[in-house]
């Protein structure tokens, strides 16, 4: 396909796509929290929760979201410098949105989490949907962003192919990972601002789309790895 040809990886392609493969496999570290022990129910409670200042494990679910932003942030600028498709540049742009919202979780973090706090799940419902704090308006602008940023990837990946071309994996990876990131994003942005009645499977549906982006992430280190001229830095 136009644009995304190979060329000899540059060391910083290396070690921005080494990073980028590790935190997109990292970002998934909720799987490893029935060794840890954890009481939250994976169905009623949102993977931030994990993270809250009132979980046992809170320091390593927040340590590992802060390097996952810092790395995400720092794919974001090498990508929007670097590319030769305007998409991926905005798609880069989108992303470093997505990485910035997650390093404001860390920085402003939820206090007690409340699909396991009667009192804190009180607290919550009786906010009117518009009062959002902190940690909901960065949930939404990391939806948001990473929404962008794949229907931006996909597009891109999708440029320059004709009919009769059978689609890359990279660009089909691009393609399923749309609507497996676009679809529970929208329905926990739904859930958290009106209300759809998901309480009991919104954690389900949240892991869902934090999985496929875990893998978009990996996607993208690979791409990188690979020295792909869709990130090529432009002269």
């Amino acid at each position: 396909m136009r644009g995304f040809a190979t060329r000899s990886a540059t060391i910083t392609d290396r070690v921005i796509g080494w990073a980028t493969v590790v935190a997109g496999v990292v970002y998934s570290a909720f799987l490893v929290t029935p060794l840890l022990g954890t009481r939250l129910d994976p169905g009623r409670s949102y993977v931030s929760e994990l993270a809250a200042l009132d979980q046992p494990h809170d320091m390593v679910f927040r340590t590992v979201d802060g390097a996952v932003g810092v790395v995400v942030v720092a794919a974001a600028v090498h990508v929007a410098l670097g590319a030769r498709v305007r998409a991926v540049r905005w798609a880069g742009v989108a992303l470093g949105l997505f990485g910035a919202a997650t390093l404001l979780d860390v920085v402003a973090p939820m206090v007690c989490a409340p699909s396991a706090d009667p009192a804190c799940a009180a607290a919550e419902a009786s906010r009117s949907a518009v009062s959002l704090g902190v940690h909901e308006v960065t949930s939404v602008a990391a939806n948001g962003a990473a929404i962008l940023a794949v229907l931006l990837l996909a597009i891109a990946r999708s440029r320059g192919r004709t009919a009769e071309q059978p689609a890359s994996p990279l660009e089909g990876a691009m393609l399923v990972g749309l609507p497996l990131v676009a679809v529970p994003g929208l329905l926990v942005v739904l859930e958290e601002t009106v209300g759809l009645g998901l309480d009991g499977v919104v954690g389900y549906v949240q892991r869902v789309q934090v999985l496929t982006l875990s893998g978009v992430l990996v996607t993208i280190g690979l791409v990188v790895l690979r020295g792909s001229r869709w990130v090529r830095r432009r002269r």
